[in-house]
């Protein structure tokens, strides 16, 4: 076996590789790339690189690489993120992988002139915990997982009808040409309290935005205090037809959260779930969008923003967002239908390389992480 750079005329044949393994979990779900399998990376980056294990010709894994410039400990740096590694059942592809992850590691490291890899992983996909942060030996060549932070990814899907708008008067305006300064100025003033934050002044958030597609200052929701003070913020974003997911099955603790959402849009409170392609034997996609740039000054003002989001999105969307767990304020409002998944953010490292200071206990630092970069 070898491994190969993946070229843009991959992209077929990276995507049925990629579809053909569902994310495990409540739901188990398929990932659909059909227009374009690295369009996900250019949003992120335009330094990228995709590592393909091939047997002749045949693809038996791939690991993907993303550079991005972020603020970690209170410094501007080159860190890597390490992305949808999918490895073939056959044990000569697992064992193969074992032995070029570590080089494959100082390669990225040399390419993109960076020293720090990050990756995210569920800490609902027990098979991937166990084969990479807790593995059974330590013979393999394999990095060391260091546990960073750990995020929840949480669904809203409808609100009990005793719910309220706890700031109805809250003035939230569309991102504009007049304010779009101020707002700049809050994100960046807000994502220095962050690590891995990727906004610190006007540069660094038009070049986000700009990689973006589909999401346009004006899709910002802004909200304002009575001073005119912006106080809080959020951009709805739909990935439909860049990247799908597709829900495969349902386990029963899922199907029964379905069959109460089913129950509660009779009643006017809550969206239903796609029906699952074991029921329906056509691959249909979740409809969500996701809340990006999701900043607000209280608990308050981050549940008046779910409210105008919730409300301008379709009736077949619900909303999804990242809340790390010292972020109280993002914590899900008691009054609203939701459920969450957990994620950890974990540093890898040489078995040789001494944990960096950032790791420290002490750093309880919430971390930036977009929620359409965590699958």
């Amino acid at each position: 076996m070898k491994l190969d750079i993946a070229k843009p005329e991959d992209s077929q044949a990276l995507t049925e590789f990629y579809k053909s393994f569902p994310l495990r979990g409540l739901v188990e779900m398929k990932i659909d790339r059909d227009g374009d399998f690295f369009a996900p990376y250019a949003i992120q980056s335009d330094r990228h690189l995709t590592d393909l294990l091939k047997d002749e010709d045949k693809l038996e894994g791939m690991a993907s690489f993303v550079m991005r410039d972020v603020l970690l400990d209170n410094k501007i740096r080159p860190v890597a993120f390490g992305r949808d590694l999918r490895i073939s059942s056959n044990r000569r592809a697992i064992l193969e992988w074992s032995q070029h992850f570590l080089p494959v590691m100082d390669e990225v490291f040399k390419t993109f002139g960076c020293e720090y890899l990050f990756s995210v992983l569920s800490m609902s996909e027990v098979q991937a915990l166990n084969a990479f942060v807790r593995p059974r030996t330590m013979k393999r060549p394999l990095p060391h997982y260091y546990l960073f932070r750990r995020f929840n990814m949480v669904s809203v899907h409808g609100r009990l009808p005793w719910a309220s708008n706890p700031l109805p008067h809250l003035r939230i305006r569309r991102g504009n040409s007049s304010n779009v300064d101020a707002l700049i100025y809050y994100i960046s003033q807000k994502s220095r309290q962050k690590d891995l934050a990727t906004v610190w002044d006007t540069y660094s958030f038009y070049e986000k935005l700009e990689r973006w597609k589909g999401l346009k200052l004006e899709d910002f929701l802004i909200a304002f205090d009575k001073n005119e003070n912006i106080v809080g913020c959020a951009a709805p974003w739909s990935s439909g037809g860049l990247q799908d997911f597709i829900p495969m099955q349902y386990s029963l603790r899922a199907h029964n959260f379905r069959q109460f959402l089913k129950f509660g849009k009779m009643l006017g409170w809550t969206r239903t779930l796609t029906k699952p392609y074991s029921r329906l034997k056509i691959e249909a996609s979740l409809n969500f969008k996701y809340m990006n740039f999701l900043l607000a000054d209280n608990g308050d003002i981050f549940e008046s923003l779910l409210w105008k989001a919730f409300d301008e999105a379709q009736e077949n969307e619900f909303l999804v967002y990242n809340q790390t767990r010292s972020e109280y304020i993002y914590r899900r409002p008691p009054n609203w239908i939701s459920a969450k998944m957990p994620f950890g953010v974990y540093l890898l490292m040489r078995p040789d390389q001494e944990p960096p200071p950032f790791l420290h206990p002490g750093n309880e630092k919430a971390v930036e992480m977009e929620p359409f970069f965590s699958l």
